[in-house]
């Protein structure tokens, strides 16, 4: 545990000081904003396209891999969905925002610099690729469903033209497709643009973790606790332990590629559920509080991961 302790005390740290930052006025919320988009938008795109270019990527599409995380992941946000509705009365909207809380993790500000330092730059392939599905996955089914819910009676072609729009804009899918092209074609970087690449890789790890912390200063317990605990415990207990059983026990992975599915797995819901429930105006109360408690209770539980993923 001491390794793992020391693995994961500099990565809660950086966001601390950036959650003190933020706190005392030494940050602003324009500052924080500026600098998770220069995480988002660029440091991480280039990383990712760096990181691809360079990869021995496999020959066969790895399903087991993808079915291991994706599956659960599948599962528990139908679950939170459908508990979201009947359990809590909530409407079509908030339900996907229910469902989003019980199964989206921090997979960039805080699952990408955490795997860097775990796995190292040559062991990131299957993390990223399962990251490669993970915006793509969770934000067109999370912005068809809240669309969806908020105008049914919406055209679907303009719907799919909204989702689609969006996706071929977002930098880290544009990243991540670049590099695989790129991999596939046989291209490498020049040197020169290598090196700038090399240097904004350097940058995502404190900067992804200072802007994660900066941004929690907006998260509170707020609403009652019984809908959130749920969350929390579904996104930060369960999904690991439904990803462990099926990577290990199931399809049994070689052990990089199992531990990349826990570790992601491991990750406490993401800021991204607040952020598309402020948009939509739905369950504020539920995604603020899930992401406040779920990354509080996560310097427990992924200690606990990483400290597994160590003596496996």
């Amino acid at each position: 545990m001491e390794t793992a302790l020391t693995l994961i005390a500099p990565v809660f740290g950086i966001g601390l000081l950036g959650y003190l930052a933020a706190r005392v006025g030494w940050f602003s919320d324009e500052a924080a904003g500026g600098l998770a988009r220069f995480v988002f938008d660029f440091a991480v795109p280039l990383m990712l396209v760096r990181v691809f270019t360079q990869a021995r990527l496999p020959d066969v599409f790895p399903w087991p891999l993808l079915l291991s995380f994706y599956a659960p992941a599948a599962a528990l946000y139908a679950v939170g969905f459908l508990v979201s509705g009947q359990a809590f009365g909530r409407n079509a909207m908030e339900r996907t925002i229910g469902g989003f809380s019980w199964s989206f993790g921090n997979a960039v500000l805080l699952g990408l610099p955490l795997a860097l330092l775990t796995f190292g730059e040559e062991g990131m392939v299957p993390f990223l690729i399962l990251l490669s599905v993970h915006g793509l996955g969770y934000l067109t089914v999370t912005t068809a469903l809240l669309e969806y819910g908020r105008q049914q009676d919406r055209p679907s072609i303009e719907l799919v033209r909204k989702v689609a729009r969006g996706l071929a804009t977002n930098p880290i899918i544009l990243g991540l497709a670049t590099g695989v092209l790129l991999n596939r074609l046989g291209v490498t970087l020049p040197g020169p643009v290598d090196r700038t690449a090399e240097y904004m890789q350097a940058a995502v790890t404190p900067c992804a973790l200072f802007s994660l912390g900066a941004s929690l200063t907006h998260f509170r317990v707020s609403g009652g606790l019984r809908e959130p605990l749920l969350a929390v415990a579904a996104k930060n207990i369960l999904m690991p332990l439904l990803v462990w059983a099926l990577a290990v026990q199931v399809f049994r992975l070689p052990t990089p590629w199992s531990s990349a599915a826990l570790l992601l797995a491991a990750q406490p819901t993401g800021v991204n559920v607040y952020l598309f429930a402020a948009r939509s105006a739905a369950a504020k109360d539920l995604a603020t509080t899930a992401v406040f408690l779920s990354t509080t209770f996560s310097l427990l539980s992924l200690s606990v991961v990483l400290y597994l993923l160590q003596v496996s």
